[in-house]
């Protein structure tokens, strides 16, 4: 768990998040963006006909730099992507010892499959211990319903534990995360909120035969943060 006596890195306090979406273009006046306007701009908007791979080495050349910008993702196989691309992004930051973790956030109350990804990293040093410590696990299909398994990881997370969520292909992966969206809303009013670290893991899966064959998993480690009154 995160310490809430240490200011959590770069952490979205709303849950909900409108990055992405355009201003209002009915100004009085037209006239110059404000500032919160232009900030708008600044983030990475994830394609589901690029490889994962295009992204990652812009998240970690950023990471690098300190310089983080969101990720927007709509529909189920964008949002895979974005979160793969972290993953292999935090691949690239282990010589730089540094550990990239991830943030969504629901870019509207339709609370639907179209997210915001906020970034963050760290020294890895600062997470050694909390990563080796004791999760739960979930596993999230893709005809899993988010809501039920956010319930999950609230209950975890108020217990004080952290949990792996697994989940293999795009429909699943995108559950996965809206799940960690829901969880955020959820926990709001205990004053905790979670963010996560995306990894690719080997697993045995059992096929319809019989046989045993590998695939890639993508895990979720969601980890615990208390939150400071502001």
């Amino acid at each position: 768990m995160i310490s809430s006596n240490t200011p959590s890195p770069d952490r979205k306090v709303g849950r909900y998040d409108p990055i992405g979406h355009n201003p209002r273009n009915d100004r009085a006046g037209g006239g110059q963006r404000s500032e919160d306007e232009q900030d708008l701009q600044n983030f990475i908007k994830i394609s589901s006909r690029e490889e994962p791979k295009h992204y990652a080495s812009k998240i970690a050349w950023n990471a690098r730099g300190d310089r983080h910008m969101p990720l927007i993702a709509t529909g189920a196989p964008a949002i895979n992507i974005a979160i793969k691309a972290v993953a292999i992004a935090r691949k690239y930051l282990e010589k730089d010892e540094l550990e990239l973790m991830c943030q969504p956030a629901f870019r509207d109350r339709k609370m639907g499959a179209s997210l915001a990804l906020y970034l963050s990293s760290v020294p890895a040093a600062e997470l050694s211990s909390t990563l080796n410590s004791e999760f739960g696990e979930l596993t999230v299909g893709k005809n899993s319903k988010p809501q039920t398994v956010a319930g999950a990881i609230a209950g975890r997370a108020r217990d004080g534990t952290g949990v792996v969520v697994t989940s293999i292909g795009p429909d699943a992966v995108c559950n996965a995360c809206v799940a960690t969206c829901h969880a955020r809303i959820y926990l709001e009013d205990d004053k905790i909120d979670v963010r996560a670290i995306p990894i690719f893991e080997e697993v045995e899966k059992t096929s319809v035969d019989g046989s045993m064959h590998t695939m890639t998993a993508l895990k979720l480690k969601v980890l615990i943060e208390g939150v400071q009154d502001s």
